[in-house]
C-alpha cells in the first residue's frame, strides 16, 4: 500500500488515520504514523486525525520526539544577524529578489515552472541522501502536480532533515540550487493562497545561544532572520519542548560546558516575537504535520528590533 493509498479519503469522508484515531486503535495509529501518513488532512467534518483521537493515549502518539524539534534550536547563530547599514541593504535586496521572482519580472520563470524546478533540481538532485527523502519527494511531486503551495508547507513541517538543510543553506547563502531555494521562499512569502494564514500577534521560540553573542543583542538594536524560523503561538508549548530538550540532555549525561572562570558558554533563552506586518509570519498549525504545536512560521529576511531584554527572555518587534 502506497502513502497515496494511506492518505486517500474513503467513501465515509475520512482517511484510515482518522478512522483509527476515532475508534481508538492505538497500534494501527502508531503504524500509520510510522509509515508517514499525512497528519494534516481534514475529513468531511473539517477535523484532523488528532482532533478525532478517542483518548489522550492516541493524542500522545502525535507528539514530536523531543530531541528533534523546529521550535527549539541549539544553533542560534544561524537564525539572526545584527543589522548594520550593509546588512540592512542586503535584507532589502534579498526581499526585492524574492518578490521579483514571484512576480516573474524577467518573464523567465512563471510560478508553474518554479514548482517544477524545485522538484526536479533541488529535491531530486540536491537532496538525494537526506533522512526522510522519500516522503519529501512525494510532497513536492504533489505540489508540482497540483500547483499547490500547501504541499511545500507539509514538507517543511514533516519530521525529516529537509527543513534543517534548507535553513542552513539559506542562512549560509549557498550558491548551488540558490534559485530553487529562493523559489521556495518566494512561494511561501507571496502565494495568495496563504493570505488566510497571515498572523499578527505574539509568538515564542526557545534557543540555546553563545553568551558572548548574546551580549551583542542590546535593547534598540535590530536583527534580521537569516532563514525560516519556527515559533509557537503558545508559550507553554515552547517551554514544554525546552524542558524535554534539557531532560534528554540530562539522560544522555551531556555536561554543561563552562569557561575556565566558571561562566556558562551557552544559555537557553526564550524569544518573544511581536509580529505586526502581514506575511512576516504565517499561522500554519492546521497545515503542519504537528497540529498541536500552534506553529507560526516567520519568513527569512524579516527585520526585528530588540524591545526588551530580561533574564532568559528577549522581546522582538517587527
Amino acid at each position: 500500500m502506497t502513502l497515496d493509498d494511506v492518505d486517500c479519503l474513503e467513501t465515509n469522508g475520512s482517511t484510515g488515520l482518522h478512522a483509527a484515531c476515532y475508534y481508538g486503535h492505538a497500534r494501527i495509529v502508531k503504524l500509520l504514523l510510522k509509515k508517514g501518513a499525512d497528519r494534516a488532512i481534514k475529513n468531511k467534518y473539517q477535523c484532523l486525525p488528532y482532533d478525532e483521537a478517542a483518548n489522550d493515549g492516541i493524542k500522545e502518539l502525535f507528539l514530536r520526539v523531543p530531541n528533534s524539534n523546529r521550535l527549539v534550536s541549539d544553533t542560534g547563530a544561524i537564525e539572526w544577524i545584527l543589522i548594520d547599514d550593509d546588512v540592512m541593504k542586503k535584507a532589502k535586496e534579498e526581499r526585492h529578489i524574492i518578490k521579483s521572482l514571484y512576480d516573474n519580472s524577467t518573464g523567465t520563470t512563471p510560478i508553474d515552472k518554479m514548482f517544477e524546478k524545485i522538484e526536479k533540481n533541488y529535491i531530486n538532485k540536491g537532496l538525494t541522501n537526506i533522512s526522510g527523502i522519500k516522503n519529501i519527494r512525494r510532497y513536492f511531486r504533489k505540489a508540482t502536480e497540483e500547483q499547490n503551495i500547501l504541499w511545500i508547507i507539509k514538507a517543511y513541517t514533516a519530521e525529516t532533515d529537509f527543513y534543517k538543510i534548507l535553513n542552513n543553506e539559506i542562512a549560509a547563502g549557498a550558491s548551488q540550487y540558490q534559485n530553487e531555494r529562493r523559489y521556495i521562499i518566494a512561494l511561501i512569502s507571496h502565494d495568495l493562497r496563504l493570505d488566510e494564514f497571515t498572523f499578527i500577534g505574539t509568538a515564542y521560540r526557545v534557543l540555546r545561544i553563545n553568551n558572548d553573542d548574546l551580549k551583542k543583542y542590546e535593547v534598540g538594536c535590530s536583527l534580521m532572520t537569516k532563514s525560516f524560523v519556527s515559533s509557537s503561538i503558545d508559550r507553554k508549548v515552547a517551554e514544554l519542548f525546552l524542558c524535554q530538550k534539557e531532560a534528554a540532555q540530562s539522560e544522555a549525561q551531556v555536561m554543561t560546558r563552562k569557561k575556565i572562570d566558571g561562566t556558562l558558554i551557552k544559555s537557553w533563552i526564550m524569544c518573544r516575537y511581536e509580529i505586526k506586518h502581514r506575511r512576516t509570519g504565517l499561522h500554519i498549525e492546521n497545515s503542519s504535520q504537528y497540529a498541536n504545536e500552534g506553529e507560526i512560521l516567520i519568513m527569512p529576511y524579516s527585520v526585528f528590533e530588540v524591545k526588551d531584554k530580561k533574564s532568559s527572555t528577549f522581546m522582538f518587534s517587527r
